[in-house]
This record gives C-alpha cells, sequence and structure tokens, in this order.
C-alpha cells in the first residue's frame, strides 16, 4: 500500500464510501486534514491521538476499492483529499497525471524507519511522491476442513473441481484479476504480448462460468459462512476469516 499527499486542497468533504499510502507534502487546512483508506486500515483513535500531538483534527472517509477512490479524485482534479491510501501502480497514476505533490523528505523523519527496500520500488525510487504503508500478496485462501485437495495452483482455482464450482471468488480489481490468469499460464505478471494476453482473456472468461462472485471486501465473510470454499484473496484479509472462524 502507498500513501500519497494530493496536490490540490478543498473546504472539508461529507464523508464518502482496504496498498500503499501517500505522505503529506503540503500543510493541511488549520482543521481539516482528510485522509481516504480503506476500512480497518488504521487504529480507531489515530486521528485524536494526531490532534493530541499536532493540535491538527481531521477526517477519515473510507473507500473500497482503488477504482472507487481513483474515480473520485479524477472527477474532482484531487480535491477534497490531503492523503490517500492506494496500491502503487494507482500512486503511479495519479503522479503522472499530476494530482499529487512531491514529498518533502525533511519535514517526516521517521522515513528513516523504513526498510532500505522501501525507497528502491519500481513505480518511485527514492519515494519522491508515495510512502510504502504496507506490503503484501494474493494468493489462495481456502476452508482445509472442508476443501479434500490442497490446491497446488493458480489453475485450482481457475478450473476449479465440480465439488468446488459456485463456490469460488476471485478479486475484481484488474491488476490482480489477470495476474492469476497470467501466472496460471506460466507467464509473468508484467506480460505485455497481445497473443499471451489473449490466452489469458479466454482463461478468465471460462473462470468466470464457475465463480461465486466477484469479491474484494467480502470473500473472507463467504469463507467463514461456507458459502465460498476457496476464493483469491488479499494476503492480509485472509487472516480476518481465520480469526472469525
Amino acid at each position: 500500500m502507498t500513501a500519497t499527499t494530493l496536490r490540490h486542497r478543498s473546504l472539508k468533504t461529507s464523508a464518502i464510501a482496504l496498498g500503499l499510502a501517500m505522505a503529506l507534502s503540503a500543510p493541511a487546512a488549520a482543521a481539516d486534514l482528510v485522509i481516504s483508506n480503506w476500512d480497518g486500515y488504521m487504529a480507531p483513535d489515530a486521528m485524536s491521538a494526531f490532534k493530541a500531538a499536532t493540535g491538527v483534527s481531521g477526517e477519515v472517509v473510507v473507500h473500497a476499492t482503488n477504482e472507487e477512490i481513483m474515480g473520485k479524485l479524477v472527477a474532482s482534479g484531487g480535491k477534497g483529499y490531503d492523503v490517500v491510501f492506494v496500491s502503487s501502480p494507482f500512486a503511479e497514476v495519479l503522479n503522472n497525471l499530476g494530482l499529487i505533490e512531491t514529498i518533502d523528505h525533511a519535514k517526516i523523519p521517521n522515513l528513516a524507519n523504513l526498510y532500505p527496500e522501501a525507497a528502491k520500488l519500481p513505480h518511485d525510487v527514492g519515494n519522491n511522491f508515495s510512502v510504502p504503508y504496507t506490503w503484501g500478496t494474493t494468493g489462495l485462501c481456502y476452508r482445509s476442513d472442508l476443501v479434500k485437495t490442497e490446491p497446488a495452483s493458480w489453475n485450482d482455482l481457475l478450473a476449479p473441481s465440480e465439488a468446488l464450482k459456485g463456490k469460488t471468488t476471485m478479486l475484481a480489481t484488474d491488476r490482480w484479476l489477470l495476474a492469476a490468469g497470467q501466472l496460471a499460464k506460466g507467464y509473468s505478471v508484467n506480460e505485455t504480448d497481445p497473443a499471451k494476453l489473449a490466452e489469458v482473456k479466454d482463461l478468465l472468461i471460462s473462470a468466470k462460468k464457475t465463480l461465486l462472485a466477484y469479491d474484494d471486501t467480502t470473500f473472507y465473510s463467504k469463507l467463514v459462512s461456507g458459502e465460498a470454499l476457496m476464493v483469491q484473496a488479499w494476503d492480509g484479509w485472509c487472516n480476518y476469516g481465520i480469526a472469525e472462524n
């Protein structure tokens, strides 16, 4: 996840309905720091603690997907938010669109606490406009008590057994949905060859017929209820299901 500070600033917005976090590079209005993040990604008392430490009040609004917040940012020209949390490819796009500020490292001493690798990410070498907030991966999360054969490949999801048909979900976010098909075909997740991507497209369309749903946010609840038995999942969110089961 990456955090980025937006170039434009407007008055506090009303609340709007989980990457990389964008870093604050310009001072916010005295009592109006607006952050957009995924639900559950910040401690409930984060903003009250921030106000106690800085005297600046703030508001956290949530978005469900990268696409949701991107649509709002592009439509508003970046106005209405100070810091937003998006996945790294989306931070790169925001920078290319000129919607985010360059980070003043002198104002963020805690950058020294990042792992050295965090300053070498290909989309933003040196953390010029974004700062990693967390990182992880996607993979297969499944009900080991109900799935008889342990999955060993993405094909276990994309070409499921009869017992799993209608009981699987995939992420709707295009980058990660596409990656599952690319890896199943033995291709890089950065593959751009049109012929190979056509193969991936056909595979994903075929897999669609076997899915319960495309689901970025509630797949773990479906696992807990037994409605789904195997899902493509953000690694951290799979733990939500384990905790609830």
